[in-house]
């Protein structure tokens, strides 16, 4: 006889079978049902697959023996993640996450994530990914292999901002967050820009890469970032920031009147810029 739970999780209604995921976690003989919440990690509904996840993790943090919950949640996992379904794969990654500190073997999974169509995804999976690097060197790699030559433009774009978390204060980062900023999707571009307010000591290639683009770039937007990222940088170290520098904003901030957002920006990167040069 099929166990009920089972029926329920092949309910045609998305919410019996979230209803079916939560209830696995109290039964009795949940260690039976991981294969098939494994399944339900690939649910086309969003909140089936997050219920299942949940199921998973309260099943394999139950009190049992070793060999009892969360042998049989770390096979169901893993079996998962070896999925033809990319939806399954991602949140088999999330589960594994949840359930201990990330590692390498979550990455294929993990940089698809990076591209889904999800914005809650891509975000989830490039913290998870900082998560790892924090543990990993390895991924400072990858991540900077993605950022470079990752297949699709938002998955570059995440790659940035997961660099930018991971890595501020190294000069790889500095060096592929320049390249970023000549890439041939315009997101990327803002990506890179708005990644490099947060670089710690950044080399002085840094700043006039962002000096030429709030001089010289087509896009208003990126003309914006880059005054904003010269007044971070200037604010952690005034010496990062020529005068020069300063005074090209100040000529800016008096003589743009018809670019509102421009000067905003302007005025809150010299604002920034002063705080961090006395006397200024």
């Amino acid at each position: 006889m099929s166990h009920p739970i089972l029926e329920r999780l092949a309910s045609n209604d998305p919410s019996e079978r979230r209803a079916a995921c939560l209830a696995a976690a109290q039964d009795p003989s949940a260690t039976l049902l991981t294969e098939a919440l494994s399944t339900a990690l690939g649910d086309p509904v969003k909140a089936v697959g997050r219920a299942a996840s949940d199921a998973l993790v309260e099943i394999a943090r139950s009190p049992a023996p070793a060999d009892g919950p969360g042998e049989g949640v770390d096979g169901a996992v893993r079996l998962a993640l070896h999925s033809d379904h990319p939806a399954r794969r991602w949140r088999a990654a999330f589960t594994a996450a949840r359930l201990e500190p990330p590692t390498p073997r979550l990455l294929p999974a993990l940089v698809e994530g990076l591209a889904s169509g999800d914005g809650d995804v891509r975000w989830a999976a490039a913290k998870v990914i900082v998560d790892m690097g924090r543990l990993h060197g390895e991924v400072l790699a990858v991540l900077i292999g993605l950022v470079r030559s990752g297949e699709s433009p938002v998955v570059r774009r995440m790659a940035t901002f997961a660099l930018r978390e991971l890595a501020p204060d190294r000069s790889e980062a500095a060096d592929v967050l320049l390249d970023a900023a000549d890439d041939d999707d315009l997101q990327v571009r803002r990506a890179a820009l708005t990644a490099m307010a947060s670089l710690q000591g950044p080399p002085a290639r840094v700043g006039e890469q962002l000096l030429a683009t709030f001089q010289g770039d087509a896009d208003g937007p990126a003309r914006r970032l880059a005054a904003l990222a010269l007044g971070e940088i200037g604010a952690q170290d005034s010496e990062r920031v020529p005068v020069e520098t300063q005074t090209e904003l100040e000529r800016c901030f008096a003589t743009a009147p018809e670019d509102p957002d421009l000067r905003r920006a302007v005025e809150k990167a010299l604002a920034r810029l002063r705080a961090g040069r006395p006397g200024a």
